[in-house]
């Protein structure tokens, strides 16, 4: 009977964001390659077994892993500012500030995303690339708004230069906090002098 409940509890839905939460400490150490699914559950506390009941692999494990530190990143963004609200230079800035802010308080995410997730399983990249339009399409609510332009050339040239500087805000956003890991060329630099460079620098891009 004993071993019957315990089966149970390895198994029941909280175990599985426990599994998760341990498989981002994992990965986020070891990398990708390097991590073991024993690994993940004695950071976990439970069975292999458990781990197996949830998921089907270690790309499986991984994927989750990375949809929760996506989530949790989009429900910042979107706690900060609504898809209904407005954008401007100040909620841009707020929004900058709050993910940097999480990022920061959760340097385990942090490393998994920009550090062990390029270049690993084909659904991995598929998921950073559909995050990433997410956040694309709410980016152009920054853009300033302007009268229309009079002629298709004009239109095509507006375009051309929004998707530019909203792709390149996405962009930039990816590639800081690369930038700012202990052999990072902004390690050491001040990390709010830095968030602020950040945000001039997106406000200005945007004011195309």
């Amino acid at each position: 009977m004993r071993t019957q409940s315990s089966n149970i509890a390895s198994h029941r839905p909280s175990r599985r964001e426990l599994i998760v939460d341990a498989a981002i400490k994992v990965f986020s150490s070891q990398g990708f390659s390097d991590a073991a699914i024993h690994d993940i559950a004695r950071e976990a506390g439970v069975a292999p077994t458990a781990v197996y009941y949830h998921f089907t692999g270690k790309p499986d494990l991984f994927e989750a892993a990375l949809r929760k530190v996506f989530g949790s990143i989009t429900s910042v963004v979107i706690a900060t500012r609504a898809d209904e609200e407005p954008g401007s230079p100040e909620s841009l800035a707020a929004v900058i500030s709050a993910v940097w802010t999480w990022l920061d308080e959760n340097p385990e995410s942090c490393q998994l995303l920009y550090h062990h997730l390029p270049g690993m399983t084909t659904r991995a990249v598929t998921l950073q690339r559909e995050f990433e339009e997410v956040h694309l399409r709410r980016a152009f609510d920054y853009l300033p708004q302007r009268s229309t332009p009079t002629t298709r050339r004009s239109a095509i040239s507006r375009h051309a230069a929004e998707t530019l500087a909203v792709r390149t805000l996405i962009g930039l956003t990816v590639l800081i906090h690369p930038m700012r890991s202990q052999d990072g060329p902004l390690a050491g630099r001040g990390d709010r002098r830095v968030c602020d460079a950040m945000v001039d620098v997106c406000q200005r891009l945007l004011a195309v």
